[in-house]
């Protein structure tokens, strides 16, 4: 979880507050893979993108661990995950990409990209709201991007339901799920411990 300055913990979510859903990773792989790692390097090999990283940390982003219950509320991110978290937290959104949902899955996002040619070119990076998607081109790409936007699909997601470092090759993953966006607010206090990268 990242806490950009002034945030207030009494009403700070897991992610941004327009996020339904967060990603989580599952305990066991997660402490294996980085054992006696410092907090910036367990933040980068969990998918957090170095440049994003670095700006967040130069504004005084502060970041915490989350740890969750086994109550149930996870399941996996992979390519069925992301169709779960889409049909039941962005309904309208799930009607108008069914039709791209092979497309999706199994095309990269640099593969999206090159599919789309000169028209990748027109599209905005901003964020896609539902209602946002709902209006724009119909093609894979901005379901894509609406992927990124609304459950932080970076262009390293692959959907097999672990994280890429794509900095290392062949190195370990780690196992990732989906979790309804909640208040920090709503877990323990010994469940959040903060990271200092």
């Amino acid at each position: 979880v990242y806490l950009r300055t002034g945030a207030d913990l009494s009403n700070a979510m897991l992610v941004d507050a327009h996020r339904r859903v967060a990603f989580v990773a599952d305990g066991a792989s997660w402490a294996g893979r980085n054992y006696r790692c410092g907090a910036r390097e367990i933040l980068l090999r969990n998918g957090v993108e170095e440049e994003w990283l670095n700006k967040e940390l130069a504004q005084g982003t502060s970041f915490k661990l989350v740890l969750f219950d086994n109550d149930g509320t996870v399941w996996p991110a992979d390519w069925e995950g992301v169709q779960r978290a889409v049909q039941t937290y962005h309904p309208k959104a799930a009607a108008k990409m069914t039709k791209h949902w092979s497309l999706i899955c199994s095309r990269s996002w640099d593969e999206l990209h090159a599919e789309a040619g000169a028209d990748a070119n027109r599209l905005s990076d901003r964020p896609l709201t539902e209602d946002m998607y709902i209006a724009a081109e119909d093609t894979p790409l901005v379901a894509r991007r609406f992927l990124a936007s609304t459950l932080s699909l970076n262009r390293n997601f692959q959907g097999t339901g672990f994280t890429l470092d794509d900095r290392k090759a062949g190195m370990e993953a780690t196992a990732e799920f989906f979790a309804p966006n909640r208040p920090l607010g709503s877990f323990p206090a010994d469940q959040v411990i903060d990271l200092d990268p």
